[in-house]
């Protein structure tokens, strides 16, 4: 009989390894965007680098600024959800994003 330890270790490795791949929690990922990001390991890393720049300007940006960029982020998040799960298209939506993060 195997014991509380070995079946403890079984069960955390038959977890999905890209539970915390994105920026988000891809267990509860809904959309078939959000779902792509999680299964590919280049859109994931371009949402983690993205988060990161994006709570960087927050905290740099004076307040109407600020809400600006939220704006535009919520405005982003639509038409990268329009994306649904097309990979080359999600991986514009995010060069693009990232891109226009850098001119603020």
């Amino acid at each position: 009989m195997p014991s509380r330890w070995s079946l403890t270790l079984l069960c955390a490795a038959l977890l999905p390894l890209t539970a915390q791949a994105a920026s988000y929690d891809c267990t509860r990922a809904t959309t078939a965007a959000e779902i792509a990001v999680c299964d590919n390991p280049g859109l994931s890393r371009m949402d983690e680098d993205l988060a990161v720049q994006y709570r960087d300007l927050l905290n740099q940006l004076p307040p109407r600024r600020a809400d600006r960029l939220r704006e535009d982020q919520r405005s982003w998040l639509t038409a990268r959800n329009s994306c649904g799960a097309d990979v080359r298209c999600l991986r514009a939506r995010y060069q693009e994003r990232l891109a226009r993060l850098d001119e603020y």
